[in-house]
């Protein structure tokens, strides 16, 4: 399935057909390490152009090679057949050489005719050739100019070089692999905003090297994801809290701009597994090294169980492909073969920046405000930057206030939603699905808040609905966290102890007793969720057996440094494990 032949090229509009031969072109610059500058196209293909459509022009004695022969080649592209009249009046019309086919001549460079309807035998090719020499014979181009003729079948095996560009040829011609994408705007830019990757000196990314200390700065980062994933065979695992920027990061690695050695973009395959790819992701990685392609897969929101298929499949002996896998959740467990950076929160100068490309029209003084608020979320942030109109301020609004801005998002205040939303952000995550049975959750979740499950279901579709909740099959989480943890301590300060005992502990099961005790991890500031904790500790003595089970270790055994040394800490210990 992930593949191109001759008849996809062969369906491409004028347009596209001009579009893929320039991005093919930026491609082998970026490859060869030249600069994708070097290339200029656009315009009509049939208009008035010179008699070039696409154009790489490198400083003379540019060592290049292959589709692109020449420091200075000049490609003609044109969707009907080119036989050898056409040819010859496309070259010289009225009797006459083209000006510009003169210009590459005199700079010994190449001249090249691309078609996508014909599909050209040997001979046939060797017939174009023989009428483009024909159309330079007794001209000043004359055995100074390189010429060739690419048909369907040759742009097919163009693009199979570049399999990045296989889902956009596939999207363009109504054959789209369902949710695959080549290197873009993953983390859904707005159009017309300045997208440069924002960056400064904090040190966000752990990496698991005792000697790293307090971490490793974006770019430093960045540079040392590019070094692993340069070479196939080799899989890395890039996590952090939802909102803090890892899809934007993963962006990064194949921009040129930023920071050394940038990957490869026409390499690049990313999807998010939330979207149901067809073929999935394993599927595909499989079917690339058997068919023996180069290709970096970029797996988002991917679950622990989908990292280890995918990695067994990547560090195979005769592997072509290296992977990056994305995910909110954070495990203490180090998947195996595989390199675990961590992504932390941004400084609040660079959230700050942030907002104000995004949202120009804001103050100072408001972007300051909503970085504040944010904890160096970038998520929430600009989700709160987003609420807020051209007349409107924040300054001088307190915490409370900015969180009802952010979570009513212009509607009416809805007493009942946020009881639902509380109730779900007690637990790290939740099934939001199953409404009947032994394993249905929303029911337990909907009786600590006073909700019949079926309440509990259209309030979590409602907050889908507000970019409050996020899905993975049957799973649900309320996210960003820094939302949750403010909706669960607000839930902790309002249900009586004695109730959340009884149904989160004493009678709950234990993937939700789990998901409860992950949630507590993050609420080191809360007194109630340290009260529970105190008294959780205290069971421990007696029954530890119990207590070990059912309470995660990344809460349990906390790190030292950073992190602090006391259990209500264990938030941060969740953020800075591997």
């Amino acid at each position: 399935m992930f593949d191109i032949t001759g008849d996809d090229i062969a369906a491409l509009g004028d347009a596209d057909l001009r579009t893929l031969v320039g991005l093919l072109c930026e491609t082998e610059m970026r490859r060869g390490g030249l600069p994708a500058s070097a290339v200029t196209y656009g315009g009509n293909q049939d208009a008035s152009d010179g008699g070039l459509d696409v154009r790489v022009a490198l400083p003379a004695g540019t060592a290049i090679d292959g589709f692109v022969p020449k420091p200075a080649t000049g490609v003609q592209v044109k969707k009907p057949d080119m036989p050898r009249a056409e040819i010859l009046k496309e070259m010289k019309p009225k009797g006459v050489l083209r000006p510009v086919i003169n210009e590459l001549a005199d700079a010994g460079g190449a001249y090249i005719i691309v078609s996508s309807t014909g599909s050209t035998s040997d001979s046939a090719l060797t017939d174009r050739r023989n009428a483009m020499a024909e159309a330079i014979k007794g001209t000043p181009a004359e055995g100074k100019l390189t010429l060739d003729f690419y048909d369907r079948n040759r742009i097919a095996t163009w693009v199979r070089n570049h399999p990045g560009q296989i889902p956009w040829v596939r999207a363009r011609i109504g054959k789209a692999m369902p949710g695959w994408q080549s290197h873009g705007s993953w983390s859904f830019a707005p159009a017309g905003v300045d997208a440069n990757y924002i960056a400064d000196d904090k040190a966000r990314i752990l990496t698991g090297d005792k000697d790293e200390g307090d971490g490793a700065s974006a770019i430093e980062g960045i540079n040392r994801i590019r070094k692993v994933l340069a070479t196939p065979g080799h899989v890395v695992r890039l996590v952090g809290l939802s909102g803090v920027g890892k899809t934007r990061l993963a962006e990064a690695l194949f921009d040129a701009s930023v920071g050394e050695g940038a990957l490869d973009p026409s390499l690049a395959i990313y999807t998010n597994e939330a979207d149901e790819p067809k073929p999935p992701p394993a599927g595909l990685a499989s079917d690339l090294i058997a068919g023996r392609t180069l290709a970096i897969l970029v797996v988002d929101n991917c679950t622990p169980e989908l990292h280890r298929r995918i990695s067994e499949v990547a560090r195979s002996s005769s592997s072509t492909i290296s992977v990056i896998t994305i995910e909110y959740d954070i495990r203490e467990d180090q998947p195996e073969g595989t390199d675990v950076f961590v992504l932390e929160t941004s400084s609040l100068p660079l959230i700050e920046k942030l907002v104000g490309r995004r949202y120009p029209h804001l103050s100072q003084v408001d972007a300051h405000t909503i970085a504040e608020f944010s904890g160096g979320n970038a998520r929430v942030a600009l989700a709160l930057a987003s609420r807020i109109e051209k007349t409107e301020t924040v300054a001088g609004l307190n915490e409370e206030e900015l969180f009802k801005r952010l979570f009513q998002q212009r509607h009416d205040p809805d007493p009942s939603l946020l009881l639902v939303a509380q109730g779900c952000s007690l637990v790290y995550s939740f099934d939001g699905e199953t409404l009947e049975g032994d394993e249905a959750e929303l029911p337990v979740l909907g009786s600590i808040v006073g909700k019949s499950a079926d309440e509990m279901y259209a309030g979590v579709a409602e907050l889908k609905q507000r970019d409050l909740v996020q899905a993975r099959a049957e799973w649900r989480a309320v996210l960003p966290h820094a939302i949750a943890n403010r909706l669960a301590k607000r839930a902790l300060q309002t249900i009586a102890p004695a109730k959340v005992k009884s149904v989160l502990v004493d009678n709950a099961s234990e993937r939700l007793l789990r998901s409860f005790s992950r949630r507590l991890g993050y609420l080191d500031d809360s007194k109630e969720a340290q009260a529970i904790v105190r008294t959780w500790a205290g069971r421990s003595a007696q029954r530890p057996a119990e207590f070990h089970r059912a309470w995660p270790r990344d809460v349990y055994q906390h790190r030292t440094g950073r992190a602090g040394d006391r259990l209500g800490r264990a938030g941060e210990c969740i953020v800075r494990r591997r």
